[in-house]
């Protein structure tokens, strides 16, 4: 997809906030928040892959189990076809999931592996009550063709298959509603290098075949440059950076992507790059910095970094960055 085409917004998300509560104490009081979604807002345009990226713990799991309502958010909107997710109860939210599903990071533990895989991808049309019996046994016999599978292995059980199989079975099963949303969390970050190119694929495929639109939760760099059309950037629970593909990978702009960006393999050997190694550890998010939560790791930092917390604001055409360096 072209980066200059901006397609309709599919999905708003609007100043997320998911904070966790700690307790000490027999009487086990709230003495503080782990702040692991901290206002954060992003869209997702119609038939693109967005990835959400940065290091382990900074909330971008958070972030899209939230939206999904998979956890009730502290605060925050969610809009989906004019309907604020947040607001909903159970049974609304069980008929907006027919639309925005979910492929899970563990492909082992994300099946149960008592059933058959044709239980599995049978277990949704009971939940929702939708279709025939015999409607529902020639969808999943589809779904199992769509990811690369046959018929006879819907009657195996999950430790029968590799990982990689494994994944293409979360892949239909979040398939097989036809949903227009796909929340993707690390779903080859488990897999061999070979077989996270053969599901790569797949799903590009898919979403050309069912025009899908996908929010992909990663922290490899190189598979989301390959893979998805914008990007954001996520440090301690905010977005730092959020822009088309090409303009992270070639002028990114907050000091954090810059560091991620020179962390990212080259294959060519003659190839000489700049790695900037960034000092100290990842603050704690129940006690963050004052100001900008990433300047105690900053080589630009001054004053104000100290202070105040930057806003996320447009820099150029589509290019957000929070950071006081601009403007």
């Amino acid at each position: 997809m072209d980066d200059k085409v901006r397609k309709p917004d599919l999905l708003i998300v609007k100043n997320l906030k998911k904070y966790f509560p700690v307790k000490k104490g027999f009487f086990q009081r709230i003495v503080g928040d782990v702040k692991a979604v901290d206002d954060v807002s992003f869209t997702l345009q119609d038939g693109e892959t967005f990835g959400l990226v940065g290091e382990s713990g900074c909330g971008k799991s958070t972030t899209g189990r939230t939206v999904l309502q998979l956890l009730p958010p502290t605060s925050g909107e969610v809009w989906y076809q004019g309907k604020d997710l947040t607001k909903m109860n159970f049974n609304q939210l069980r008929r907006i999931r027919e639309d925005i599903q979910m492929i899970f990071q563990d492909p082992y533990s994300s099946l149960n592996p008592r059933m058959t895989i044709r239980k599995i991808l049978l277990e949704p049309f009971v939940i929702h009550h939708k279709y025939s019996k015999k409607e529902r046994e020639e969808r999943v016999d589809r779904v199992l063709e769509v990811v690369g599978l046959t018929r006879a292995h819907g009657d195996r059980y999950p430790h029968e298959f590799s990982g990689g199989q494994r994944q293409r079975i979360g892949i239909a099963r979040a398939l097989i509603f036809q949903p227009k949303i796909i929340f993707a969390d690390e779903p080859v970050s488990a897999l061999d290098v070979s077989v996270q190119a053969q599901v790569l694929n797949l799903m590009r495929d898919l979403q050309e075949e069912f025009k899908l639109t996908y929010l992909f939760i990663a922290h490899d760099l190189s598979v989301v440059k390959h893979f998805c059309t914008r990007i954001g950037v996520m440090y301690l629970g905010r977005l730092v950076e959020l822009a088309a593909k090409r303009a992270i990978s070639d002028l990114p702009l907050h000091p954090y992507t810059k560091a991620l960006m020179s962390a990212v393999p080259v294959p060519d050997p003659e190839v000489k790059r700049h790695r900037i190694i960034l000092t100290g550890d990842v603050p704690n998010p129940q006690n963050p910095p004052s100001g900008c939560s990433f300047h105690p790791r900053c080589q630009s930092c001054f004053d104000r970094c100290k202070e105040a917390r930057p806003e996320l604001k447009e820099i150029a055409s589509g290019h957000y960055v929070a950071c006081h360096l601009y403007g």
